[in-house]
C-alpha cells in the first residue's frame, strides 16, 4: 500500500518535469550564489551549451560584462521584495557572440531552501525588428525633414510635438520655443482660430478624415505669412487615438497673386463698364446734337428761298453754334471722366468762392438771353475744400441743370455754402436751390446712376449729373437733391453735396 502511493507520488513530479522540458522557453534555477542548480534542455537550442555543462557554473560568468551590474542588482532588490523580477541583458553562446534576452524571475521557497527561478527568452529577432523600424522611422524622418512641404504632430490638446525644418525655416522661430506650445496660439484672427479648431474637431470626431484649414501667422520678424493645412488623425499601434499629424505649406505669395488678379480683372472690368458707359452717352448725345444740326441746316436751307425770314435764320446759325459748342463740352467731359482716376490723386487746397465765381461769370455770359439771378450765402470770403481743377465742372453742370429745367422766365439760384460735419469729418456743404420744375421722388434716386436715361423731350445732354457724381465721390465727398419746399417737389430742388474740409 505504502509502495503504491509512493509510486502515485512522483507521477505528478514527473510529470511536471516532463512540462518544463517540453517549453519553449529556458528555465533556470540559481540559488542565492547565482549558482545554477536546474536548466532546461532548450538552453542547447539556443546558447549550444547541453544542462550538464551549465549545472554548477556560476550564472553571471555567461552574462555580458556590461549587463552584470544591473543583473545583480535586480536579483538583491527581487530577494528583498519577493518581486517578479523583469530584465533585458545579454547572455554569451558557446560560441562566443552574446544573445539578447527578456528575463521574467522572483525568488520563491520551497524544500526548506530559497531559489530563484527565472524564465529566459531569445528577443534577438524582436530587436533586429525594433532595429529595422528604427532606421525605417530614421530614415523616413529624414525624408520629412527635408521635404518642401510643412509636416507636424499634435497631441490631442493641439501643442506641438514635432515639427520640421520647413516649419521652423518659414516662421523663424526655434523649434524648441515651438514643441509644447499650442499650434493655435500662432494665428492671429480668433474667428479663423475657431474654423481650424472646427476643423480638428470633425477630424477627432471622425465625421472627415482628412480636415483642410487656411490661417495666417506671424513670424519671427513680425511679417504676416498664410499657410494651407491638411490634418488627418493620428493612432497609436493599438488603435487607439493619440493626436494628430499633418502638412502645411505656405502660400502667401499665392494669395497675393490671387489678389493681384482679382484686383486686375476689377480694373479691367471697371475699364470696361466705363468704356460702355462713355460710349452709350457720347453715342446717344452726339447723335442729338447733329440731329439738331442738320435740322437747323435743313430750315435754313428753305428760309433762304422765302423772303422775310432773315431772323429765323439767324436764329438757327445760333442754334447751330450753341450745338456745335455743346459738342466741344461732350467731348471734353468724356475726355475728363476717362482721366477721373488719375485726378483722384491731384487733391489739394482750393478757394471755393473764387472758382465758383468763375463758373458763374462763365455760366451767364453762355446764356445771354436767360433772366438769371443768382444769389451767393456764404459765412466768410474765402472757404478751402480739398479739390481739384474739376471743382468748377461739379457748379457748372449744376448751374446749367438748374436752367435747363426750369421754364420759369425769371430763373433764380440761391447757392448757400456753410459747414457741416460727419462722424468727425469736417465737410464743405454746398446747397444749389432753385425755382426750376422740380424732381419728382422717384427719379431722385436715379439722377445721378450711370445707367439712368432722360425722358423723351427733356432739356440737356443727361450726362452733367453723372460727371459730378463722380468727381464729388473722387472728393470723398457725397451728393443728393431734395425739394425746395419739403413735401412739394414742383416749386424746386435743391441739390446739396459735401465736400471735405481743406485744414
Amino acid at each position: 500500500m505504502n509502495e503504491d502511493n509512493n509510486n502515485n507520488s512522483l507521477m505528478p513530479e514527473m510529470g511536471y518535469f516532463n512540462l518544463i522540458n517540453s517549453i519553449l522557453d529556458i528555465i533556470v534555477e540559481l540559488d542565492l550564489d547565482f549558482i545554477i542548480t536546474f536548466i532546461n534542455p532548450q538552453v542547447y537550442d539556443v546558447f549550444g551549451y547541453s544542462p550538464e555543462e551549465l549545472t554548477g557554473k556560476m550564472a553571471i560568468d555567461f552574462i555580458h560584462p556590461d549587463d552584470v551590474s544591473k543583473i545583480v542588482e535586480s536579483i538583491k532588490n527581487g530577494i528583498k521584495t519577493r518581486e517578479i523580477i523583469t530584465e533585458n541583458f545579454r547572455i554569451k553562446h558557446k560560441k562566443g557572440y552574446y544573445i539578447p534576452v527578456l528575463t521574467k524571475g522572483r525568488v520563491v521557497d520551497y524544500e526548506n531552501q530559497t531559489k530563484i527561478v527565472a524564465v529566459f527568452r531569445n528577443i534577438s529577432k524582436e530587436i533586429e525588428v525594433e532595429q529595422k523600424v528604427k532606421e525605417s522611422d530614421e530614415k523616413y524622418r529624414e525624408i520629412i525633414e527635408n521635404i518642401e512641404d510643412g509636416y507636424f504632430e499634435l497631441d490631442l490638446a493641439g501643442n506641438y510635438t514635432y515639427i520640421n525644418e520647413y516649419i521652423i525655416r518659414h516662421l523663424g522661430i526655434p523649434k524648441e520655443k515651438l514643441l509644447g506650445k499650442n499650434s493655435s496660439t500662432l494665428i492671429l484672427d480668433k474667428k479663423t482660430r475657431q474654423d481650424v479648431f472646427n476643423v480638428f474637431i470633425d477630424v477627432f470626431q471622425q465625421k472627415i478624415t482628412k480636415g483642410v484649414y487656411e490661417s495666417q501667422i506671424v513670424n519671427r520678424k513680425g511679417i504676416t505669412r498664410t499657410f494651407e493645412g491638411i490634418v488627418y488623425l493620428k493612432y497609436d499601434s493599438n488603435g487607439k487615438k493619440v493626436g494628430y499629424y499633418g502638412f502645411t505649406i505656405d502660400i502667401t505669395e499665392k494669395k497675393e497673386a490671387e489678389h493681384r488678379l482679382k484686383e486686375s480683372e476689377e480694373k479691367y472690368k471697371n475699364a470696361y463698364n466705363r468704356a460702355e458707359l462713355y460710349k452709350n452717352i457720347f453715342y446717344h448725345d452726339i447723335n442729338n446734337i447733329l440731329s439738331n444740326i442738320r435740322l437747323s441746316i435743313d430750315l435754313s436751307e428753305k428760309y433762304l428761298d422765302e423772303p422775310g425770314k432773315k431772323n429765323e435764320i439767324k436764329d438757327l446759325y445760333k442754334l447751330i453754334r450753341e450745338q456745335f459748342g455743346r459738342g466741344i463740352k461732350l467731348i471734353t467731359n468724356v475726355r475728363k471722366l476717362s482721366n477721373l482716376e488719375n485726378l483722384e490723386r491731384s487733391l489739394k487746397s482750393v478757394e471755393v468762392n473764387k472758382v465758383l465765381k468763375d463758373a458763374i461769370i462763365f455760366f451767364k455770359k453762355s446764356m445771354q438771353s436767360s433772366d438769371i439771378n443768382i444769389k451767393i450765402e456764404s459765412p466768410e470770403k474765402k472757404i478751402f475744400a480739398r479739390a481739384n481743377e474739376l471743382l468748377i465742372d461739379i457748379f457748372d453742370n449744376i448751374l446749367i441743370n438748374s436752367v435747363n429745367y426750369n421754364e420759369n422766365i425769371k430763373k433764380e439760384i440761391l447757392i448757400r455754402i456753410s459747414r457741416d460735419s460727419i462722424k468727425e469729418v469736417s465737410y464743405i456743404k454746398f446747397e444749389f436751390i432753385d425755382n426750376g420744375i422740380g424732381i419728382l421722388d422717384k427719379r431722385k434716386k436715379i439722377i445721378f446712376q450711370e445707367r439712368f436715361s432722360k425722358e423723351k423731350g427733356s432739356k440737356g445732354m443727361g450726362f452733367g449729373l453723372t460727371l459730378v457724381k463722380k468727381i464729388i465721390e473722387s472728393y470723398k465727398g457725397k451728393i443728393w437733391v431734395e425739394d425746395r419746399v419739403d413735401g412739394d417737389y414742383t416749386q424746386g430742388s435743391n441739390f446739396v453735396f459735401l465736400i471735405p474740409e481743406a485744414i
